[in-house]
């Protein structure tokens, strides 16, 4: 049956959005056009599918799951097929592997780990009747930008079941540690065995950094709520920090501003804060928690038009992160969808949505066949506010909580610091003349 009258209404007034969006966020040049984007969307689901196979049958004791639709019914694009029953761009050569009697499901823990630090490598063989009970050389192997990093020679043991049982569906080959040297870039683990049958699902692809190229940058910045550890890890890499709530500062600074939803901190101080950017400052909110309170939170969101921060259910139904190339991604995968596995826990999980547009949007998220009423959500990540001479930056990647845990956000953080530097070269300026009005006008004074 083709879609019916009530699906198209559906999907078109999710299009029109998604594209208004996109137009008006200055997403052009991303990608070609708008709808570039969702096909990208639709060739990155076969990695999810075979990431869910390897869960899936690693497990000895589950014959079988349920894959969610075969086609994208309604508007949720949750299926293998699109609307007309054609094969979405990958699935098809994902389902033959995912469901292939004999096949690797192949796990690396971290996905995007540093060099020299441990990650940990584990090999399962799912094996659906496909090798009777017996003992078969397996070779496992990674390989890097500079060829072969590791390599290890095991057995893969499948056991004779007791008389009147069936035999295990999987069985474990392979669980260890490894430290890899190598220089940073994309690596591969991949499995053979070396008789007995020819296993589909023999490669996983991961991501090593080196801790040793973050830049070291030679900047104070003052800190508002960003917790010991934080500042001595910033130490390390050239930024000094010093304490808000100070001395009335000469200059324009950079101001990093954490969480501070359980700080307390009253509306003096958010005065001051906002009286600093007036006067030049750059402050970098690194948490969207920051702007909670009580119960409203955005509170304390320097804006008149404060829409709304939330989080965002992500689960089967899940929006695309979406950078565009930009100094605060140099070093990183940007420009185009986030990947999961680079990014892994710094997908972020909130999103802005209701305030005016930001004057520079660096990063925003689009769910586009949501299953929520009206199929789409939309939100900004990563963009800036210009405020009297200054300006501030809203983020909800959260680097502060995968500090010195993940490459992506050593690195992000760093930028940030580096770019807001960009803004507080030139001599601090007067207040403007109605900055009481603006005071109002944002809720920080009656």
């Amino acid at each position: 049956a083709r879609p019916d009258l009530e699906d198209f209404t559906l999907m078109r007034s999710m299009a029109e959005r998604f594209t208004a969006d996109w137009n008006r966020w200055g997403m052009d040049g991303v990608y070609s056009f708008p709808e570039d984007m969702l096909q990208e969307s639709q060739r990155r689901m076969a990695r999810h599918r075979l990431l869910g196979f390897n869960l899936m049958r690693s497990n000895p004791k589950r014959c079988g799951f349920n894959l969610t639709g075969m086609l994208d019914h309604v508007m949720t694009g949750e299926g293998v097929w699109r609307f007309w029953r054609d094969w979405k761009p990958g699935a098809m050569d994902a389902m033959q592997d995912g469901w292939w009697p004999l096949r690797w499901c192949l796990f690396v823990q971290p996905e995007h780990g540093s060099a020299g630090r441990p990650i940990r490598i584990e090999g399962v063989l799912a094996n659906d009747d496909a090798l009777q009970p017996g003992e078969y050389p397996a070779q496992f192997r990674i390989c890097g930008p500079s060829g072969i990093a590791w390599d290890r020679q095991t057995v893969a043991r499948i056991p004779r079941p007791a008389p009147g049982h069936d035999g295990p569906l999987a069985v474990p080959v392979l669980n260890e540690e490894v430290a890899l040297s190598g220089p940073p870039g994309t690596y591969e683990l991949v499995a053979t065995l070396e008789q007995g049958g020819a296993p589909k699902g023999r490669s996983w692809q991961f991501y090593l950094s080196d801790a040793a190229s973050l830049p070291r940058l030679n900047r104070t910045v003052t800190a508002w709520g960003i917790e010991q550890k934080a500042q001595a890890w910033l130490r390390e890499h050239g930024v000094t920090c010093e304490r808000f709530g100070g001395s009335k500062p000469s200059r324009r600074e950079i101001i990093l501003v954490g969480d501070l939803s359980k700080t307390g901190a009253n509306g003096n101080a958010w005065k001051e804060l906002a009286q600093r950017m007036a006067r030049g400052s750059a402050v970098v909110f690194l948490s969207p928690l920051a702007f909670q309170r009580k119960k409203d939170k955005v509170a304390w969101l320097p804006l008149a038009k404060k829409g709304r921060c939330y989080k965002f259910g992500d689960w089967l139904y899940h929006k695309e992160c979406v950078a565009k190339e930009h100094p605060i991604f140099d070093g990183l995968q940007g420009k185009g969808i986030l990947d999961w596995y680079y990014y892994g826990p710094m997908i972020p999980h909130h999103l802005f949505d209701g305030q005016e547009t930001p004057d520079e949007i660096v990063a925003a998220a689009f769910a586009a066949g949501y299953s929520t009423p009206g199929g789409y959500a939309s939100g900004i990540l990563l963009g800036s506010y210009r405020f009297g001479a200054g300006r501030f930056w809203v983020n909800t990647f959260p680097a502060l909580e995968n500090l010195d845990a993940h490459p992506a956000a050593d690195r992000i953080i760093l930028n940030l610091i580096d770019y807001a530097s960009r803004f507080v070269k030139t001599p601090i300026a007067a207040l403007p003349s109605n900055f009481d009005e603006q005071l109002k006008a944002i809720g920080y004074s009656q």
